[in-house]
């Protein structure tokens, strides 16, 4: 039984508009659009105009929105994680569409926080009992073939050694 209690929400965006992404201020905007939009309650906020980056990000209780713009790429690396079961991290899809204007997103979704207290990981085998048996059949015939290619050399070299 799953006890995930936490969301990790992984988002790609590609070519994304320059205007916005050059602009530290229109980042920060979409990080306060973002975590409104979940309802995500904004306790400190952390931002970076770097040479070639600007990060922005917003902590709250049990949650956290960051983006990673690089500008000359076109490209934002965007990560929801939440603690918070009512919060629902997908939602901000729409305000990075309006914010940054991606012409291709690709999100990742990544359940956090097992808390079974089991935490043995679940191991299936895909291999039927009909499957090793081909396998093995397999490996024999081979394993034959190979047997006999060699005797079928040695019995020539020792032919070819003797009298007639």
């Amino acid at each position: 039984m799953d006890n995930y209690i936490g969301k990790h929400l992984l988002i790609d965006c590609y070519n994304c508009d320059s205007d916005n992404m050059e602009s530290p201020r229109k980042v920060q905007e979409a990080i306060h659009d973002a975590a409104e939009k979940i309802g995500m309650a904004v306790n400190d906020t952390f931002y970076l105009d770097g040479e070639e980056e600007i990060i922005a990000a917003a902590y709250g209780p049990k949650s956290h929105i960051c983006i990673h713009a690089y500008p000359k790429l076109g490209y934002a690396a965007v990560d929801i994680y939440s603690f918070d079961q009512d919060l629902k991290p997908a939602r901000t899809m729409a305000v990075l569409r309006a914010s940054l204007h991606p012409e291709k997103i690709r999100a990742t979704s990544v359940k956090r926080g097992n808390i079974n207290p089991d935490m043995k990981p679940n191991i299936k085998s895909k291999s039927t009992t009909l499957h090793k048996f081909k396998n093995t059949r397999n490996q024999m015939k081979t394993t034959g073939q190979k047997v006999a290619n060699y005797m079928r050399h040695k019995n020539e070299k020792r032919d070819t050694l003797g009298p007639e």
